[in-house]
């Protein structure tokens, strides 16, 4: 009888599949955090031709850091069978604060804040008749982060006004921002 053996040539080379290329799209569980002082990553999805890829496909590398106000990188690249690589980004923006009183005088009001002064460049204070703010709504910046109130001028005697602060920060010329305090109302004098 004849045994199959490696030198006999009327044995068929074993079937070694090639890497599959794929186009992974990475999804983020969120693509925006606050900072809270410690190094944060996203969980990641990833997804080729339209299927959820499993995690032993692909290795996930995130940008060093991961913990101040900025915008991270998240690489992917596949393994096991798959070739290709993709990336997503996240921003940690900075910490919000509190919009404590909003003191009314004639065609004015002061507004007051907590103070956030960590991974913080200054404060945003946002106003406008409307309570949704999509009309005629105005941006005051403050770029000191010890300054905890100011006062808004030249407006409508008799008039409501809503009120609301954020904070941002400057990073590499680019800005990024809190959400927004709750929101206080406002009769000017």
């Amino acid at each position: 009888e004849l045994l199959w053996t490696a030198d006999n040539p009327e044995e068929p080379e074993p079937d070694v599949p090639a890497d599959v290329a794929v186009k992974p799209v990475v999804k983020l569980s969120k693509v925006s955090l606050v900072y809270n002082g410690k190094v944060q990553k996203p969980g990641v999805t990833v997804t080729a031709g339209g299927k959820t890829m499993p995690a032993s496909t692909y290795t996930v590398s995130f940008a060093s850091g991961c913990k101040n106000v900025g915008a991270y990188k998240v690489t992917v690249k596949m393994k096991n069978g798959y070739t290709g690589s993709g990336t997503a980004s996240f921003t940690i923006v900075p910490k919000g604060t509190e919009l404590t009183k909003v003191k009314a005088a004639k065609k004015a009001f002061t507004a007051k804040w907590k103070k956030q002064g960590t991974q913080t460049t200054g404060y945003q204070i946002q106003y406008s008749m409307d309570s949704k703010f999509k009309s005629a709504g105005k941006t005051v910046t403050v770029s000191k982060t010890g300054t905890v109130s100011r006062k808004i001028t030249k407006l409508n005697a008799k008039k409501k006004y809503y009120v609301r602060v954020r904070t941002y920060k400057k990073v590499g010329g680019k800005m990024y921002y809190s959400g927004w305090s709750k929101v206080k109302s406002i009769k000017v004098k």
